[in-house]
């Protein structure tokens, strides 16, 4: 059962990826988007990992669910589920994680935790004067990213699911930049949805796989 989900989530991602990722908004799309990520709480669920693990893909794959329509309404909601399943995945990384002392005594993982704040400051920064009204969700959501990322860094010996925080947040990133700072031309318009989504699956298989290894 998990290999059979795991190669649904493999399949609709590489058909969402390819020929439907420019498609106008339709039924079909968006079952498609969706049912990457949900095969894979499906597939985390019969692996037995943890049921927080499965929440956070579950309320991911809710979150592709509105993104794949157009208008403001299912942008906010998908917000609200995306940030629903970063708190999940922290309250899961902490569960797993170490000691936050003994992580502040590594040197690496320090030089990390900087680095993610020092690079979520800075993209917050550069999208100020374009956010508006959007300003105080955007602002909460980047520090849940942020959050996410850190406590990712707690965990020990699962390097996947550290590089599939950072990825999950670059992912963010290019989504908030075509969304409010980017717009028009073909950087917008085809490389960063192409970006998005394929950063965006491929944290979720590498987190799959740092949980789910049975």
């Amino acid at each position: 059962m998990t290999a059979a989900l795991l190669a649904l989530s493999a399949l609709s991602a590489f058909v969402y990826g390819g020929p439907l990722l420019y498609a106008p908004p339709g039924p079909t799309r968006a079952l498609v988007k969706t049912a990457a990520v949900a095969a894979l709480a499906g597939a985390a669920w019969s692996a037995g990992a943890p049921a927080l693990l499965v929440l956070a893909f579950l309320l991911s794959s809710l979150g592709d669910w509105f993104l794949a329509g157009d208008g403001e309404p299912r942008f906010l909601a998908g917000l609200v589920s995306f940030l629903a399943a970063h708190l999940t995945l922290i309250a899961l990384f902490w569960s797993f994680g170490m000691p936050l002392e003994a992580a502040l005594r590594t040197p690496w993982r320090l030089a990390a935790a900087l680095a993610g704040v020092g690079l979520g400051l800075a993209m917050l920064a550069w999208l100020w004067p374009s956010l508006g009204p959007m300003r105080g969700p955007v602002v909460v959501y980047t520090a849940a990213i942020v959050a996410m990322v850190l406590s990712a860094l707690l965990l020990d010996a699962q390097a996947l699911a550290i590089a599939g925080a950072f990825t999950f947040a670059v992912s963010d990133s290019c989504l908030a930049a075509g969304k409010f700072r980017l717009r028009g031309g073909p950087l917008a318009e085809r490389a960063l949805p192409a970006a998005v989504w394929w950063l965006y699956w491929i944290a979720q298989a590498m987190i799959f796989a740092a949980f789910a290894r049975g």
